[in-house]
């Protein structure tokens, strides 16, 4: 008989999980005692080496309850990891109305992505769901009640009832053309037994449903050509529909956009002007405007008579009496010289440096004209550096004058907006124009872009000027000047009515091929009326040149095109200067006889040939290899292998982007240095 070893305190404990003397090999007689023995061994040895091995291994020396805390901790650790799942569809479900299902803590940015689906669903799909429990449970769970969730099979039924327009017409386009199929069957069972002229076999089909009033095919052969004509129109009234669609529903992008970029408050508040640059951004304050004093008579602008028969002034919007009150905030024009005209608002020191600086090192001699922010949101700097250039009392070197401009800027939904959001926010000016008394108007024009209102301060500032000087409209933070700009045309005898378009490279960019420059177009004119320009090369608007008169004149068009589309899409300018162009309506190239108001010669310059050098479409390959920029010499280059005197978008190469940015922090040096000196 196998008898158990007795244990004291004094014994040493087994490394094993059972003794020795338990696991004998004693034979066995088979007895229900000797089994009930063999149990309450196998017990008592498990508790005490358990006991045993928490002495002696498990945080030996540390309290028993602290033991427990710590051993809580770590399971409610581990369940919280096993049960992650399960818990986050539970959130999802109970929040997805108000959240749009994201899980996010607080300040989390949501995804721009989510935003706009979570907007695009429930404004277009959710808010066609009526009569029905979808609906119901829709805005039930708006009002705060949680929505149920959903099992796979009902989740699939909901998903079904979700109406689709496109779906639901190729469905319907099927049915109707399954109803001719059996048509032309019976028909053919009848074995021409069928008048000719009645018959349904061999006619035209539409690919495309146009509606239960008009079936995709004709009655019969007799038929076809009154059904052609019909589809035909109505198929003109559908694409007008899909344009209109469109539209809203970049409209409605552009508001998540907005929405999504102020929630996250980017750092880099700047106004994003050419449409390349996604980085660029403006967060111009709409805070109350304070009332400026009413201005005497004597000091308003007056505008020169409107002799313009083709596109009125800007200011008459605001009535036949309208003046126009916007001053210099500082520098005075010297109408007599040639001027370039810059929208320039929030930018630091070393893009003005870089722009004023490489321009004065050619030996420019005139006016530059910018637009900049209030005083109170100005960088560091830049108006003591821009009052060290305002030159007015002598005709030589560079001589700044700037303009700040009150906007009051609104998102796309109507709400009143912090600035122009990216260029996608409307804005609208404050106290440009007034009545024949001084007394400020309201702004004659719906909000829209910035963009597209900067040519409305262009206007303004080119009366300035005389007829013979030479204006150039210029993008700020991408140009680097090489030359003067005006060199070539200042040795020439003087001219009036010349205005010069400068185009992007048409072998690697055309209108068809940039779904910007297209959708520009054709959300501004419809397809139907820009489709003939789909092949045409890109023209630049951020780089214009001419004689006063003729750019005033293309001025006065420029803000004509808003006034006549009303398009707000941040880029519609460049839409409005390449339909200018194309529709003719600033006459024909080198042809004086087809002159347009005071433009009596129009010259388009490709890329590469002319004094700008639009380098943006150039990206497969650095400017080196297109042989347009010598790295010895640091110079961008014309196709030709001269000297571009003005470099547009050159920081879309990386080779010269880094030779600029060490000019710039070479200006800003001298500049700070020079300071210093004359402390």
């Amino acid at each position: 008989m196998m008898h158990r070893k007795k244990h004291t305190g004094s014994d040493r404990a087994s490394p094993y999980l059972f003794d020795d003397s338990s696991t004998s090999n004693s034979a066995d007689d088979g007895g229900a005692a000797k089994r009930k023995g063999r149990s309450r061994n196998m017990a008592s040895s498990t508790a005490l080496t358990v006991t045993n091995l928490t002495k002696n291994m498990c945080l030996p020396g540390v309290p028993v309850a602290l033991k427990l805390v710590l051993f809580s901790f770590l399971a409610f650790a581990l369940l919280m990891v096993l049960t992650a799942k399960a818990r986050r569809a539970h959130f999802r479900y109970k929040h997805k109305n108000s959240e749009g299902g994201l899980i996010r803590g607080p300040g989390m940015p949501v995804p721009l992505v989510d935003q706009l689906k979570q907007k695009l669903h429930f404004q277009n799909g959710n808010s066609n769901l009526s009569g029905n429990d979808n609906s119901k449970n829709h805005h039930d769970s708006e009002d705060g009640d949680s929505a149920p969730a959903l099992s796979s099979m009902e989740a699939t039924k909901r998903m079904l009832a979700q109406p689709s327009k496109f779906v639901d017409a190729e469905k319907n386009l099927k049915r109707q053309l399954l109803q001719l199929l059996e048509k032309q069957t019976e028909e053919k069972k009848s074995q021409g037994k069928v008048d000719p002229n009645n018959s349904v076999l061999g006619v035209k089909i539409s690919n495309r449903y146009l509606g239960e009033d008009l079936l995709p095919y004709p009655e019969s052969k007799q038929a076809e050509g009154e059904w052609e004509s019909k589809m035909n129109k109505r198929k003109d009234e559908l694409r007008k529909q899909d344009d209109l669609e469109w539209k809203a529903l970049m409209d409605q992008y552009n508001e998540v956009m907005v929405d999504y970029m102020e929630e996250n408050e980017h750092a880099d508040h700047r106004v994003g002007l050419h449409h390349d640059e996604p980085d660029v951004i403006d967060v111009i304050d709409s805070k109350p405007q304070k009332p400026q004093q009413q201005q005497p008579a004597s000091n308003v602008k007056q505008v020169p008579s409107d002799d313009n028969t083709i596109w009125s002034a800007p200011l008459k919007k605001a009535g036949d009496d309208a003046t126009i009150l916007l001053k210099p905030a500082f520098g005075t024009h010297r109408p007599s010289s040639n001027a370039i005209l810059v929208f320039a608002e929030g930018y630091d020191l070393s893009i003005y440096l870089s722009f004023v600086e490489s321009l004065a090192n050619t030996g420019y001699s005139g006016d530059v004209v910018f637009s900049i922010s209030n005083e109170s949101k100005l960088k560091s700097g830049v108006k003591e550096y821009l009052l060290s250039k305002s030159n007015s009392q002598s005709e030589e070197g560079v001589n700044i004058i700037a303009y700040e401009v009150e906007w009051t800027c609104f998102k796309k939904s109507g709400e009143s907006a912090r600035g122009s959001g990216e260029g996608m926010n409307n804005c609208k000016m404050t106290n440009v124009f007034g009545d024949a008394a001084g007394n400020p108007v309201d702004d004659p024009r719906e909000p829209r872009p910035v963009a597209t209102a900067r040519y409305e301060l262009y206007w303004i500032w080119s009366l300035q000027y005389s007829k013979e000087s030479w204006l150039m409209l210029l993008d700020v933070r991408d140009v680097w000047f090489q030359l003067n700009p005006f060199e070539q045309v200042n040795t020439r005898e003087k001219v009036t009515g010349e205005l010069h378009l400068f185009g992007e490279n048409a072998d690697a960019v055309r209108i068809g091929s940039s779904a910007y420059n297209k959708g520009w177009l054709v959300t501004a004119y419809g397809r139907k009326t820009v489709s003939p320009y789909f092949n045409k090369p890109v023209i630049c608007s951020g780089s214009t040149m001419g004689n006063q008169d003729a750019i005033e004149t293309y001025l006065r068009a420029m803000v004509a095109q808003f006034d006549a589309t009303s398009c707000k899409s941040k880029g519609c300018d460049q839409g409005f200067h390449n339909y200018l162009y194309y529709s003719g309506q600033l006459g024909k190239v080198d042809d004086e006889a087809t002159s347009v108001g005071a433009i009596s010669k129009l010259l388009v310059h490709e890329q590469g040939k002319g004094v700008i050098n639009n380098l943006g479409a150039l990206r497969t390959k650095p400017l080196k290899e297109w042989g347009m920029y010598d790295a010895e010499k640091e110079l961008v280059l014309n196709w030709d292998g001269s000297t571009s005197p003005v470099a547009h978008q050159y920081d879309r190469d990386k080779e010269v982007n880094i030779m600029v940015k060490g000019k710039k922090k070479q200006f800003e040096q001298q500049w700070r240095l020079g300071k210093l000196n004359t402390a």
